[in-house]
């Protein structure tokens, strides 16, 4: 059986990753975590990646891995200081794959649109995997870098996979678009108002690619097997881009709500003023997380709706297809189906 180490498992995107091998039945999985936590079907392995002595605790106690699924992300106040940690993690990433000499086949790396230079501003598009890099800082190259020279010197594979901006569920990811969108959906009707786009007219007509996170979960899977997806780096999105012109009315009616012009509210400044509400709102309809701040960071989410999604940002997904990842998602069916997800989960309220 394939013995899978899946890092960063408490995100979105490595949740759904470890949720999905578990599923699938032909997989050991092993979640690395400070705490432990695993998801159902798959097993805890407590970890510090920014402490090699317990890397080096951890290695001892873990069963021989034949692929590692990275997925992980630590922040720091500037990109420069991105670098140090975020590449320590990984590499202390690789010592645990290669804790059992040999046993290593593959390496999934998933990273992001900062990879093309998002978190400067307008990128060339459509972005291509054979594109040049931009001037750093950047930790995704420091990553990319040291996870082909590890792997040319010990002889196992690597992939890596380019999502846009990600939609999923994790309790502990506030930096979480479908969250936010589903709170303020949430305090909107609670107000009797309108849902209102809180982005201005650049954000609200620019074009997107968005990425499930089960569709990165797909893709990751498929990466880790596939022989097509040896040494190459593949961008990964549900299928064609939109706007948010055309999914926010759908999202609007998803919720019940009527839909009024975009109007770039500050929404540090909203989080604030609406904290008691959500309160009221939580003991009401019985929410696991009655504090609006830990839900969602909403400076992260300000930034998103009013800088992030300014410009268009579209991915060529050719090369991953060519390969043989033929997987498509509607992303505004994904969008709804995550809403319900939270409903399920407590975390906003029901439909009524």
């Amino acid at each position: 059986m394939k013995h899978a180490l899946v890092v960063g498992s408490t995100g979105v995107i490595g949740g759904a990753i470890a949720r999905r091998l578990a599923r699938a039945g032909d997989w050991r999985v092993t979640c690395a975590t400070r705490g432990g936590s695993a998801p159902a079907g798959a097993q805890g392995l407590a970890v510090d990646l920014l402490d090699p002595a317990s890397v080096r605790s951890a290695a001892a106690a873990l069963a021989p891995v034949t692929h590692v699924f990275y997925a992980a992300y630590q922040h720091r106040p500037t990109r420069t200081e991105e670098v140090a940690p975020n590449l320590a993690m990984l590499r202390h990433a690789i010592d645990l794959g290669e804790a059992q000499p040999g046993a290593l086949q593959r390496f999934v790396l998933v990273t992001g649109g900062k990879y093309y230079g998002l978190q400067w501003g307008a990128i060339k598009t459509p972005a291509r995997e054979t594109d040049p890099r931009h001037l750093g800082p950047n930790f995704y190259y420091a990553q990319q870098d040291h996870l082909a020279e590890r792997a040319a010197a010990a002889g196992w594979t690597w992939s890596h996979l380019i999502p846009p901006y990600v939609t999923g569920f994790s309790e502990r990811a506030p930096m979480n678009l479908v969250m936010a969108i589903g709170v303020l959906a949430t305090l909107s009707r609670e107000q009797g108002l309108p849902l209102r786009f809180p982005g201005p007219a650049a954000s609200w007509n620019a074009l997107h690619h968005l990425a499930d996170a089960d569709q990165i979960a797909a893709a990751a899977a498929w990466c880790a097997t596939g022989a097509t997806a040896a040494n190459e780096i593949f961008n990964i999105a549900n299928g064609d881009p939109g706007r948010w012109r055309n999914s926010w009315p759908v999202v609007a009616g998803h919720f019940d709500l009527a839909t009024g012009e975009p109007m770039p509210v500050p929404l540090t400044q909203v989080a604030a003023e609406l904290a008691p509400l959500w309160r009221r709102i939580a003991e009401r309809e019985d929410l696991r997380q009655p504090d609006l701040h830990a839900l969602v960071d909403w400076q992260w989410a300000d930034y998103m709706f009013k800088t992030a999604f300014s410009n268009d940002v579209l991915f060529e997904l050719g090369k991953i297809r060519r390969a043989g990842f033929g997987g498509c998602l509607d992303s505004e069916a994904a969008l709804l189906g995550r809403f319900e997800e939270l409903r399920q989960q407590r975390l906003i309220p029901r439909s009524r």
